[in-house]
């Protein structure tokens, strides 16, 4: 198989950066004519990504196997009920995202629902093959899985790195890019609107990882203001009556506001308007998860993509591997990138 050196040499680039095409690194800024230059010499050369080489096996497997191989079943379990997946639909899109991945390599998906002794249950008795957890679960609620399946995978969550595959957003990553966007245009007053404690790893409240970083990056930076975070729950109707709350105080408003999720852009919105506060004139924001509550917002805010598909896809990477005995439980984290829509403004 060729080696990066050869495609490299091909293409006319260096090594260093065929490597980060072929691994779609988010942050790699090449002319779209490299990039292609590099694809097709990769093409031409017969290269495959790891991934790949690991779906052409698990083809060679399927066929081995014969044309009467009993079709995969996946388990899905979200950590939300209905009515909360209607308020934050980034998990309601990651699931219809993961069923997408599903059926293009022909599983079917069962969905798992909690009983009214809130434990895990399904509608039929027919055996899974493996279940993505979508979320946050309780070790009552893990347990509930083992009795499905040795083969899980936590998806937006790790809660034993040491027993589980799990895919992850690279919070840190996602928040340094937010804060230089912010540093670049000038804004030094740094709000934070969202929950400072929200669900960890086994359902228990713990620091939010966005709050985190953007705490000890500030503190860094020296130039933390514990007046500019606005303690919200993770919801509109929330983040709202605390914009308010704050807004009320007619405290000078801070240059920028680092929004945790989309799903409190709506209340963050209502609140500005409600105060005749302009986006970007009078205060720059930021969201984090890219859905349409950011994307279709009046006005349309800067967010950061996480990237929902390659979260997706890794998962069912894992799970392939796990069906194969050819992995070690192991924590995948997946790259962000900011989606810029102009709710920045230069100071």
């Amino acid at each position: 198989m060729a080696t990066l050196k050869e495609i490299a040499g091909l293409a006319g680039v260096s090594s260093a950066t065929v490597s980060r095409v072929l691994n779609q690194d988010p942050t790699l800024s090449v002319a779209k004519e490299t990039r292609q230059r590099v694809l097709d010499a990769a093409r031409q050369l017969g290269y495959r990504t790891i991934q790949q080489r690991y779906r052409a096996s698990m083809d060679a497997d399927r066929a081995e196997a014969g044309p009467h191989t009993p079709e995969r079943r996946i388990g899905i379990a979200q950590m939300f009920e209905k009515q909360q997946l209607l308020e934050d639909i980034y998990y309601m899109i990651l699931k219809n995202v993961l069923d997408q991945v599903c059926f293009e390599r022909h599983w079917s998906t069962v969905m798992l629902f909690r009983n009214d002794q809130g434990h895990f249950v399904k509608n039929d008795d027919q055996p899974l093959d493996g279940i993505v957890a979508i979320g946050r679960f309780t070790q009552d609620e893990i347990s509930d899985f083992h009795n499905y399946t040795e083969n899980i995978v936590f998806l937006d969550s790790s809660p034993d790195a040491e027993q589980y595959c799990s895919i992850v957003p690279n919070y840190q990553l996602a928040v340094q890019q937010v804060l230089n966007c912010f540093w670049e245009h000038g804004c030094e007053r740094i709000a934070y609107l969202g929950s400072v404690y929200t669900f960890g790893p086994k359902k228990e409240l713990s620091m939010d990882p966005r709050y985190y970083y953007y705490k000890n990056s500030l503190l860094e930076r020296g130039n933390y203001h514990s007046e500019l975070v606005i303690d919200c729950e993770m919801n509109s109707a929330s983040s709202y009556a605390a914009m308010k709350a704050y807004l009320a105080q007619e405290k000078n408003l801070p240059d920028a506001i680092f929004a945790a999720s989309d799903v409190v852009a709506p209340g963050l919105l209502r609140a500005l308007r409600e105060h005749e506060v302009r986006i970007p004139g009078d205060v720059s924001v930021i969201t984090f998860n890219n859905t349409s509550l950011s994307q279709l917002s009046e006005p349309p805010l800067s967010s950061v993509e996480v990237f929902l598909l390659e979260n997706a896809d890794a998962a069912a990477l894992c799970m392939e591997l796990l069906w194969q005995k050819k992995i070690h439980p192991k924590q995948i984290i997946i790259s962000c990138r900011l989606e810029n829509r102009g709710s920045v403004k230069h100071k």
